[in-house]
């Protein structure tokens, strides 16, 4: 992340670094599984590094796959999204395929895995038919969606969103979305802009409602660095975007405020003030709060990811929407909690191993990470 993200000048003795030791395989590897192979290729001729013949054959490979599977999923996303505001069912294109529309070139500079799809949650009946007429499908089977939404509404690990997702018979996702935390969904609908990608046009978030979905996001992945890289090199962006505009400045700071998120955003400024980027929001939310989200990154990015899963022993809000799901029926709500650990490639564990995995991990964590966890989960009780 620091060869990415920091100024080319302090990029430069980073490279020269990872050359001494040898690193270069290591370094491809993270940004492969970190999904951040443009980011890479890109700053290689900024700072002078330069790949052993074996890594830079497979990044111009790794680029090559990347940019076809990313063009085939925005293109699939994006007919989705038209199929659907042309069917009557308003819908709003956020995350990554809003940023490479807003922030970069094209599918070249960015990998995307699926297209986000924010919608009513009074059109998902209607939404789920049409898309499944043109050969979706869900990759979670329920017999019942009211099921599937109450499973997702008691979910603690959602921290506030409620999605189902789509695969296309090409093997691309969607996500239709229809809560996000505590986002009011008709602002985000009603403010969103026709914006030109792929040579079409869709509705995508505006500029100041990207930015704090993106730092949702990594709110959302506790802000696991291999999890949220595409996050940090995207708010760097999205902040010099609005350096300039002084309205859409003031509306981030305003929905960060009524949504929940400005010790996030303070969180987010500061880790890419950083590396050494624009850090426009570094006052913005409670300074602890935000210094410890800032410090839990840097302590992960250095000594790997802590088990956040600590914030659930936390937060009394956490028990309540486990209780109510499970009040509906224990076996049911499990059931559901392993076919989403199984569709998102996760190990499901039974209530023992899950209970000595915690701990385990409790023993394990220092004061200062209880309190970076802590502060975690409390801003994403927030979200909620």
């Amino acid at each position: 992340m620091r060869l990415l993200a920091s100024v080319p000048e302090q990029a430069q003795t980073v490279a020269a670094d990872i050359e001494t030791m040898g690193a270069w395989p290591s370094v491809l590897r993270w940004c492969n599984h970190a999904k951040v192979l443009p980011a890479l290729a890109a700053r290689l001729p900024l700072c002078g590094g330069k790949l052993p013949v074996a890594q830079a054959t497979e990044l111009q490979r790794g680029l090559a796959l990347q940019f076809i599977a990313t063009t085939r999923c925005l293109h699939e996303g994006l007919q989705a999204l038209n199929l659907l505001t042309s069917s009557g069912i308003p819908g709003v294109g956020f995350k990554g395929c809003a940023v490479i529309a807003q922030l970069y070139r094209g599918p070249q500079d960015r990998m995307l895995q699926d297209v986000d799809i924010l919608i009513n949650l009074v059109d998902l009946p209607a939404a789920l038919a049409c898309l499944k007429s043109q050969g979706y499908r869900s990759d979670i089977a329920t017999s019942s969606i009211d099921e599937y939404i109450a499973f997702v509404r008691n979910s603690p690990g959602a921290a506030g969103n409620q999605a189902v997702s789509l695969v296309s018979e090409a093997g691309y996702a969607i996500d239709l979305h229809w809560k996000l935390g505590s986002f009011d969904s008709a602002v985000v609908m009603k403010t969103a802009r026709k914006i030109r990608v792929l040579n079409t046009e869709a509705l995508m978030v505006r500029p100041a409602l990207g930015l704090l979905l993106t730092v949702h996001h990594a709110m959302r992945n506790d802000f696991v660095p291999s999890e949220i890289a595409r996050d940090v090199l995207d708010c760097a962006r999205w902040f010099a975007l609005m350096a300039g505009d002084v309205d859409e400045m003031k509306v981030a700071v305003d929905e960060a405020r009524r949504s929940g998120l400005e010790s996030a955003l303070g969180a987010m400024s500061r880790i890419v003030g950083a590396f050494g980027g624009a850090d426009p929001f570094r006052q913005l939310g409670t300074r602890r709060t935000s210094d410890d989200l800032a410090a839990l990154y840097f302590h992960q990015l250095d000594g790997g990811a802590v088990s956040t899963d600590l914030g659930y022993l936390l937060s009394p809000f956490a028990f309540k929407q486990v209780f109510m799901g499970m009040s509906s029926g224990w076996r049911r709500y499990v059931d559901f909690m392993k076919k989403f650990e199984s569709a998102n490639g996760e190990e499901s564990l039974s209530l023992p191993r899950r209970i000595g995995r915690l701990a385990a991990s409790a023993v394990k964590t220092a004061p200062a990470q209880w309190r970076q966890v802590w502060s975690l989960a409390a801003e994403k009780n927030r979200l909620r």
